[in-house]
């Protein structure tokens, strides 16, 4: 009712409260009082009567020290009641922590993201144990082949079989991309595609993250060969957020034998903000 929460109670004695106690009191009916509240004004904005004043006289009596101390102890510890206990304080500390931690990780995310994505020249870096040959961003002179995962995953729900989901990837001595898609006999040049880097199948669950569609819009798709089933579900994409938390920071800007492929499809990254999964790359070859 005098406007102290039970923080700031918890924190003065006795006679620091009632000092306080009293401040405000004075403070709330020079604003509440009949008298002042009325004083020169008129309409029906004015207060009619001074139920606020009585109300603050009432809280105010209830909470004198020299009067009723027992009076005033027993209110006082009935209020401090009130306040968090420490476990649910350090909780929302916690909270609160975290959640700033959260908001720097994003940000650092998205710039390596706009780093990554801005590379003109070649970045060397030790390629994870085991990976066999490794080939540094922008790649040049070399032949990839991937396996489809999209098409990897939904087979399983097909009742007949699409065929192969194998597909290549061609650099020449300048950099410039060739691909072979799935089904496809001949390679043509690829002007819309940029790679990002790749991550070790071992190192991260992928499929959970990749992206859905309803089988209306899959039946539309010309990406792969034939007419798919309509029960087929999931997509080489991935949302910009689950790339950003769960693929950046095992993220390797290079090309890796059994490692997962990511690229920027302009048209698609434009038009939707997701990021392409090329495919899983099980051969590496110099040209």
């Amino acid at each position: 009712m005098l406007g102290l929460t039970p923080e700031l109670v918890g924190e003065l004695d006795e006679k620091q409260l009632k000092a306080l106690l009293k401040t405000m009191y004075r403070s709330l009916q020079k604003t509440f009082h009949p008298d002042v509240a009325s004083a020169g004004k008129s309409g029906p904005d004015v207060p009619a009567s001074g139920d606020k004043a009585a109300e603050l006289n009432l809280a105010y009596e209830s909470l004198n020290l020299d009067r009723d101390p027992a009076g005033f102890r027993r209110h006082r510890k009935s209020y401090l009641a009130k306040r968090p206990s420490a476990a649910w304080r350090n909780l929302m500390l916690l909270k609160n922590q975290l959640e700033a931690q959260l908001e720097k990780e994003n940000r650092l995310a998205q710039n390596f993201f706009s780093y990554m994505t801005s590379l003109s020249v070649p970045v060397q870096g030790e390629p994870p144990e085991g990976a066999g040959l490794s080939v540094p961003l922008p790649a040049k002179s070399c032949r990839l082949g991937l396996l489809d995962v999209a098409i990897n995953n939904n087979v399983r729900q097909a009742f007949w079989l699409t065929g192969s989901n194998y597909k290549q990837m061609e650099f020449d001595q300048d950099g410039a991309l060739k691909i072979k898609a799935v089904g496809r006999g001949r390679f043509s040049r690829s002007n819309f595609i940029h790679l990002i880097g790749c991550v070790p199948i071992q190192s991260i669950e992928l499929e959970p993250l990749l992206e859905r569609t309803n089988s209306q819009s899959f039946r539309e798709m010309a990406s792969y060969p034939g007419n798919l089933h309509p029960r087929l579900k999931v997509l080489n994409l991935i949302s910009l957020d689950n790339f950003k938390k769960h693929v950046l920071p095992i993220l390797a800007p290079t090309l890796l034998e059994r490692a997962y492929l990511f690229s920027i499809n302009d048209a698609e990254f434009q038009k939707t903000g997701l990021i392409s999964l090329e495919g899983a790359i099980v051969k590496l070859d110099l040209i």
